[in-house]
């Protein structure tokens, strides 16, 4: 349970709270890369932790970012025109390059006053399909982190994304909920490996009600009806992971799922191809970003972003046009127990729904409840985020930044292994408790060279 102040400490994001300072000290996956998909093409808006910003592609190529409103008379960016290596102001013909310097103001003839004014500026990379924006006090960026599904081709990566109208924290701590997965995406395991699953004494029968429920990743779903896994979580330089281990049918085995987040914004789930994004927009949204490399087999080949801009009409805020539309429950099938959830489209969707999306109190207070060993890794979600604001403010790095942070080799993984094996790893943490211990060896996160992993746990050979 959290206190009212910590409580409102994680959830606001603005410039000059304690964890909208923290958030800015890392890169943050902003926006869509195909959303500007070749030189000059029209500029995008978008809000990232209580900025509105926009960002923008030059003849050269080369992004873009700066402050939405124009630093002469206010006027939004957004609407403006990218010409001849810049982006100028539709309101009085200010024209600003990718670093917010002025190339041109038709409205004053004095030069002097064109070189002692900037606009807006931030730094950002492209990679992976996502433009990266550095929002953190000038001269404090970290390494830019360089993930494995950054390498692949660009035709070879598929980025979605989301919005959801509701605070961010609400939708990370659900990629970090393991025990959610055998109630609220029965539905979606029914689509991938049908069959009957317990769930405490409700019995599902299994049968495919959702023909468009997939499971993301690997699509191997989970081989076990343990719905109380044993949690073990532990820090490492590039944020925390933890192993949730389940019990199988056959006692002599285990099933083991590895999670690891990159703090704070990129979750690598095990069981997936790649990662899970969770931006924060402002205090009552954000962007959820899944990003693979690779397909799978016999897809055609997706391009990231919305599409040609040639080819539709141009919308200048793409996030927004991205908002989550709520399915109908359908309680007709679930009396009927052909569904658990009575929830269409899959995990996105049925995670929607319990995260708080559409309503009226879209910051969620935590005051109220009642955790459970199950729950050891959103418990250390928060304490590493509060734990982080705390170090900032005493003047020390937030986690995730220092040496060792290596990202390049970072991967989850699901594993059976066997039950009598050796365990490795901390010993409990905040996975101690009734069910509480270490993870088998076998399963984990794996980190990059000198140290990177950060633990104990190793990956699958």
């Amino acid at each position: 349970m959290l206190t009212a102040e910590d409580n409102e400490r994680l959830c606001q994001v603005g410039p000059g709270t304690p964890m909208g300072e923290v958030l800015r000290r890392y890169w943050v996956p902003a926006f869509q890369a195909g959303d500007l998909p070749e030189p000059d093409c029209p500029p995008i808006g978008f809000t990232v932790l209580g900025e509105d910003l926009v960002a923008f592609r030059d003849a050269e190529g080369r992004l873009g970012v700066l402050a939405e409103l124009c630093c002469h008379r206010g006027a939004s960016l957004v609407y403006g025109r990218v010409e001849e290596g810049g982006l100028r102001c539709i309101y009085h013909g200010w024209k600003f390059d990718v670093d917010g310097r002025i190339l041109e103001m038709p409205n004053c003839v004095n030069p002097a006053v064109m070189e002692r004014i900037r606009q807006g500026s931030y730094p950002v990379r492209e990679a992976g399909g996502l433009g990266w924006v550095y929002l953190g006090p000038p001269g404090t960026e970290p390494a830019f982190p360089r993930y494995p599904w950054m390498e692949a081709p660009a035709d070879e990566m598929t980025v979605s994304e989301l919005y959801y109208d509701c605070n961010w924290l609400q939708v990370q701590e659900g990629s970090l909920d393991s025990s959610h997965l055998g109630a609220l995406h029965l539905d979606t395991l029914a689509a991938t490996s049908p069959g009957p699953r317990q769930l405490g004494s409700f019995l599902f029968p299994g049968e495919p009600w959702d023909p468009s429920a997939r499971l993301p990743g690997t699509g191997e779903g989970n081989p076990s009806d343990d719905n109380a896994p044993r949690i073990v979580a532990e820090d490492t330089p590039f944020g925390f992971h933890y192993a949730a281990i389940r019990q199988t049918p056959d006692p002599r085995k285990v099933y083991v799922r590895v999670t690891a987040l990159s703090f704070p914004y990129v979750a690598h789930i095990g069981g997936t191809r790649g990662a899970v994004i969770v931006v924060p927009r402002d205090e009552e949204s954000c962007s959820f970003i899944g990003v693979f490399a690779g397909r799978r087999p016999g897809a055609p080949a997706k391009a990231t972003g919305s599409g040609s801009w040639r080819d539709r009409q141009w919308d200048p805020y793409p996030t927004l046009a991205r908002l989550l539309p709520l399915p109908t429950q359908d309680r007709v099938a679930m009396a009927k127990r052909q569904s658990f959830a009575g929830i269409r489209g899959g995990n996105r969707y049925q995670d929607a729904v319990v995260q708080g999306i559409g309503r009226r109190a879209r910051t969620y207070s935590r005051g109220t409840e009642h955790l459970v060993p199950a729950d050891a890794a959103v418990a250390r979600l928060r304490h590493l985020l509060v734990d982080s604001a705390r170090r900032l403010e005493a003047g020390q790095a937030p986690p995730g930044l220092g040496a060792g942070s290596d990202h390049g080799q970072l991967q989850a993984a699901p594993a059976g292994v066997d039950a009598g094996r050796p365990l490795a790893g901390t010993g409990g943490g905040e996975g101690g408790g009734p069910r509480g211990g270490p993870p088998p060896r076998g399963a984990g996160a794996r980190g990059g060279p000198g140290g990177g992993g950060g633990g104990r746990l190793e990956a699958p050979r």
